[in-house]
């Protein structure tokens, strides 16, 4: 099996600020239509696109892949 980088999880509003997850803890990040998830400056909509972006030639090499959660705020 290949070896994946783990998600450093940068959370500005929760009182840990960061916590360190392995990939397989990617499935609970809150994939809903209120959040958006940014990992390494790209916008992941689900596990699986989380996945495929963690294979990635380019990340092969790091220990750490960035997560960071974007709340969106809607109405007038």
């Amino acid at each position: 099996m290949a070896k994946f980088p783990k998600l450093k999880v940068i959370q500005p509003y929760w009182d840990v600020p960061e916590e360190i997850r392995d990939i397989e803890q990617g499935k609970y990040l809150p994939f809903c239509s209120h959040i958006r998830i940014v990992v390494e400056g790209q916008v992941v909509s689900s596990y699986e696109e989380l996945l495929s972006l963690v294979a990635e030639d380019r990340h092969k090499d790091k220990d750490f892949l960035e997560v960071r959660f974007f709340e969106i705020i809607s109405g007038g």
